[in-house]
């Protein structure tokens, strides 16, 4: 990520964090405070819905070595039998419990309902801490939640529009292609050309092509554009008895192949050629008896 993305970022983040609410009176008064991990509820709108539990461990390790370094982001919590509501910082809480902590670092700010995903989805987005489906989710909600556009909601986060459009486009996948996105079996750029074939079947199918034969990304695009142009020679229409002995004349009078295209009274055709002098002979015998 650029330093331009970063200072967007912060900026998106730093004005959600100033625009809360004074804190309640039970609140710390610093806004900082050592609080019992168990007094802590989850997040209910985390953008992150998969954990991954290998880079858990390895985040649980690192906080048995250094300690917490970030503080979480937590609430007051009005109603249960919690007294706090986490809203960033899920991983390390997570990580924390993993590694024997009980208490945890957090800033406690009353925030208001509506600004809990977005702080949520900003501070995973800063640390490049989402996969690919769940920002695409976190961005879907966030667009039906606060009626941003896509333009809006790309100055919030500091991406491009294009970027979040296209990473919503992710969902109309099949949930076993998505299911691959989360767990890198392959990218979003094969994700991506896999959106251009028309039904799940045949996105299942490339799939397992791309899959099983470890393609690259342009590999998978070369598959898919070849599944594509196969599927529009199927839906030519056949030629008429006529235009099939037209098409066997050309190809005898100019010794070459020739393709007619023929639909309904339109149609085009297609001479092809070998090489440059190849080329030169048939436009010879093509333009014959015409004058400049």
């Amino acid at each position: 990520m650029s330093t331009k993305q970063r200072k967007a970022l912060g900026r998106g983040f730093g004005a959600l964090l100033k625009s809360v609410d004074e804190l309640t009176p039970t609140a710390p008064s610093n806004n900082m405070a050592q609080l019992n991990i168990d007094d802590i509820a989850y997040n209910p709108k985390q953008p992150r819905q998969d954990i991954d539990l290998a880079g858990l461990e390895n985040l649980a390790q690192s906080i048995r070595i250094k300690g917490v370094i970030h503080p979480v982001l937590v609430r007051p919590k009005k109603t249960g039998d919690k007294d706090f509501e986490l809203v960033a910082g899920e991983r390390r809480m997570r990580a924390s419990k993993l590694a024997g902590y009980d208490k945890i670092p957090a800033i406690v700010k009353d925030i208001l309902d509506g600004d809990i995903l977005e702080i949520a989805l900003i501070e995973n987005i800063q640390r490049d801490d989402l996969n690919p489906i769940d920002e695409a989710r976190a961005y879907r909600d966030l667009l039906g939640a606060h009626g941003y556009t896509q333009e809006d909601l790309a100055k919030r986060v500091g991406k491009n529009r294009a970027t979040i459009a296209n990473l919503i486009r992710l969902l109309q996948l099949p949930k076993a292609i998505q299911k691959d996105l989360i767990g890198n079996k392959i990218s979003t750029g094969h994700a991506r050309s896999l959106l251009s074939l028309e039904s799940p079947e045949e996105q299942l199918r490339a799939r397992d092509r791309i899959v099983q034969g470890n393609y690259s990304v342009r590999q998978a695009e070369d598959l898919i554009r070849s599944k594509k142009d196969t599927k529009k020679v199927r839906k030519k229409q056949p030629l008429s008895p006529q235009m099939g002995l037209n098409q066997d004349r050309l190809c005898e009078k100019f010794a070459t192949k020739v393709v007619i295209h023929s639909k309904g009274e339109k149609g085009k055709i297609e001479f092809e050629y070998y090489d440059k002098d190849d080329f030169n002979r048939l436009l010879s015998l093509l333009t014959k008896g015409l004058t400049n």
